[in-house]
């Protein structure tokens, strides 16, 4: 169910890039919804990851999850309070180590305080309003 959206900036031409330096919207819609991801995600999480790309033009982040739909996200499992729900959360693909550090680490200089690393991805969400701060290690 999870598609490994990859980064490239020649498709960037065709798609919706409205308020972005670097990357593009459709990298975050739901699966089941092409254009959900500008229609309902939060701006914050997205504005990041283009920050990050603003300063190291290197990186190419791999989008696993951004927004999800509610039948999307049903069959994911995530609970009804996900801020993937309402699009306050990416999770990027980062099976090395370096990548998963130099992820965490930038997340943290641009402010994000929750944030999950897992073997296979690093996940973040700016939902701090119902959520502590926290860093997670899976």
């Amino acid at each position: 169910m999870l598609i490994d959206r990859g980064f490239n900036r020649k498709d960037r031409k065709g798609f919706n890039t409205e308020g972005l330096s670097h990357l593009y919207w459709e990298l975050f819609d739901s699966v089941d919804a092409v254009g959900s991801a500008f229609r309902y995600m939060e701006r914050e999480p997205v504005l990041i990851l283009d920050d990050i790309i603003k300063e190291h033009y290197y990186f190419r982040p791999h989008i696993l999850i951004g927004y999800t739909s509610k039948p999307v996200a049903n069959l994911l499992g995530l609970p009804t309070s996900s801020s993937f729900r309402v699009g306050k959360a990416v999770r990027l693909k980062a099976k090395n180590p370096k990548t998963r550090m130099f992820i965490v680490e930038n997340l943290i200089i641009r402010g994000v305080t929750r944030i999950a690393v897992s073997m296979d991805y690093v996940e973040f969400d700016t939902d701090n309003y119902l959520k502590k701060d926290a860093l997670y290690i899976h």
